[in-house]
């Protein structure tokens, strides 16, 4: 590992549980990453991924921007984020049925965890969802699930350079399913002006919570 940090035995303060997790998974240790998770579970999903794993994954990012580690780094703490998140999904009661729903990333976006939390907290909020990791498959996900059925689309953009791409591919929704809202996040979203008007969706949301909210009003 490039990163010098050491695992703290105990932190305190509001974002401690963020900073556990954040040292576990930039030391790559996946027991106490999932240690971390599972004992935040029961203030609700939603708590683990904004209050938990967002603020940690954010300053993962931060120490790459600024050279303190490796990508190799960064990649081993983003492995070791969804693999303590995947583990959370037995403890989960995820409820069936409800309107489809498809989640996505414009292509080539490789950053692509931010829509797996948008995906499964509309799961958890009733939705029946499908989650695509590009642009590409988000198309075909679109397709599979039946284009004129799907209520909602959500697209995220992390990276500016992907806004023109976006913009075709919300165009490509539209056309195969004009039925469906789209809503639009991610860290190139928020850095638009008008972003709503400009990607020519329906909403934009600055957070999976605030995503959901969004998407409940549209059921």
């Amino acid at each position: 590992m490039g990163s010098d940090e050491t695992l703290p035995e105990a932190v305190e303060g509001e974002d401690a549980e963020a900073r556990l997790f954040a040292a576990a998974i930039l030391t790559g240790n996946y027991v106490a990453a999932r240690r971390a998770l599972h004992a935040a579970l029961g203030s609700g999903l939603d708590h683990v991924y904004e209050r938990v794993v967002a603020p940690a994954l954010d300053e993962v990012g931060r120490r790459w921007y600024e050279n303190r580690i490796t990508v190799a780094d960064e990649h081993l703490a983003t492995a070791v984020a969804q693999a303590a998140v995947a583990s959370l999904y037995p403890q989960i009661a995820w409820p069936s049925g409800g309107p489809r729903a498809v989640v996505g990333c414009v292509e080539p976006e490789l950053h692509t965890f931010g829509a797996r939390m948008v995906a499964d907290l509309l799961a958890l909020d009733g939705w029946q969802t499908t989650f695509t990791s590009g642009g590409g498959s988000l198309a075909r996900g679109l397709e599979d699930a039946g284009g004129g059925a799907v209520k909602l689309v959500a697209v995220s953009i992390t990276l500016g350079a992907h806004v023109p791409d976006a913009r075709a591919l919300i165009q490509r929704v539209r056309e195969g399913a004009p039925g469906a809202k789209i809503l639009a996040g991610g860290r190139a979203v928020a850095a638009l002006p008008d972003a709503a008007k400009l990607l020519g969706v329906d909403a934009v949301a600055a957070s999976a919570s605030l995503a959901v909210r969004i998407a409940r009003a549209w059921r």
